[in-house]
């Protein structure tokens, strides 16, 4: 382990906040995860509810607007980007930066048949 000398600081300050970052992200997902078994006991079986999606890429069964439509009719928020709000990125064929962002954040990322599994289930 280095000692931390005035040279080291600014690699400590980085791995700390890089592991407060993953600390964040495993809480907002615990709380998901709580939200999701309540809404499930609640006789609420749609995982979405409440949650931010963004898509991208080329989907097979939806266009762009056919897909926002049924991520609100989902009672879901469409993010046109991802960001730390975001909750599920949908990729389709050929996605772009939004699905580099989401994995740079963490973002769950669905192929479209695992939503729509998701959905139907």
């Amino acid at each position: 382990m280095k000692t931390l000398l005035p040279e080291n600081y600014p690699q400590a300050a980085i791995w700390c906040h890089v592991m407060q970052k993953k600390k964040t992200m495993r809480v907002g997902f615990e709380e998901r995860e709580d939200q999701i078994m309540r809404d499930k006991n609640n006789g609420n079986s749609n995982p979405f509810t409440g949650c931010t999606i963004a898509a991208t890429g080329k989907l097979e069964n939806f266009t762009r607007d056919g897909i926002n439509s049924k991520i609100i009719s989902l009672g879901a928020t469409v993010a046109n980007s991802v960001t730390h709000k975001t909750d599920y990125l949908i990729c389709g064929d050929k996605p772009g930066s939004k699905l580099v962002k989401a994995g740079e954040l963490g973002i769950p990322v669905l192929m479209e048949q695992e939503f729509l599994k998701m959905v139907s289930a």
